[in-house]
């Protein structure tokens, strides 16, 4: 089918505000984003900030956001106690509705004990958490401690956080999943790992996701990394013969219930 038949709700697009990107690397612009809607005419997409990368900055990148019509997502740019509770206050007052943790961009990878205080505080003010679950790093910053499992003990402390798990735990995709199976306010996106070649022996079990669990996940392209278009065409593909109310599912219902009003 082509693209202009389905609405696709990106749950993982990072534009920024210089268009550049990590390791030095040219990046994507709002501009840029924005010409996805020439390919993909019902495209939305969480345009979410990473702290230290092309300028990022709270309110700029929410005026930016508003300007090109994308629903903003603020970095978390520190886990320090004092500083966290003034920066989400900042981020609630410009208007944000969600925000994402980075535990490897900001240094602080080695142990998520700091995930509790970041949930609550997010529950608090009522908006969503987005955190990246990719683990691999070079030797020397690498986790001390097991993720997953400082993750579920920050959920035992807030268990009603709207959260959504970047990237599924890649090759633990299963186990994150179970964590969504038995939480209607967990949700699983599956950028990268949906499209990188390291992570292509999951596509049968993301098909099965698509096919029977299809209420616990979105899908991001998590662009400039890959394209939006490859990654709406990969879904179609793999979503053949999957009744469409389920593709519908995945592809944006599920995302509209963490943001609603989202034309």
């Amino acid at each position: 089918m082509p693209h202009s038949e389905f609405s696709y709700f990106d749950s993982c697009a990072h534009p920024t505000l210089n268009g550049a990107w990590t390791q030095r690397r040219k990046g994507m612009t709002f501009e840029d984003l924005a010409s996805v809607r020439l390919d993909i005419p019902n495209y939305d997409a969480l345009a979410i900030g990473l702290p230290n990368v092309g300028g990022y900055e709270h309110e700029m990148f929410k005026k930016e956001c508003d300007n090109w019509g994308f629903e903003g997502i603020a970095a978390v740019t520190t886990v320090e106690e004092r500083e966290l509770e003034r920066e989400i206050d900042t981020i609630v007052n410009l208007g944000f509705r969600g925000l994402k943790v980075h535990p490897r961009l900001l240094g602080k990878n080695s142990d998520l004990s700091y995930l509790s205080r970041i949930f609550s505080l997010c529950e608090k003010n009522g908006i969503v958490c987005l955190l990246c679950t990719y683990e691999a790093d070079k030797p020397g910053r690498l986790p001390s401690h097991d993720p997953f499992y400082q993750l579920c003990d920050a959920l035992n402390q807030v268990p009603e956080i709207h959260l959504i798990l970047m990237h599924g735990g890649g090759p633990r995709l299963m186990q994150f999943v179970g964590l969504a199976r038995h939480s209607s306010s967990i949700l699983i996106d599956l950028s990268f790992t949906i499209a990188d070649s390291i992570t292509a022996s999951l596509q049968p079990l993301i098909q099965d996701l698509i096919s029977n669990l299809d209420r616990l996940i979105c899908v991001g392209s998590d662009s400039p990394e890959f394209e939006a278009t490859d990654v709406l065409s990969k879904v179609i593909v793999m979503a053949t013969g999957i009744n469409r109310p389920k593709v519908d599912n995945v592809l944006s219902t599920n995302l509209h219930r963490f943001f609603p009003g989202r034309s």
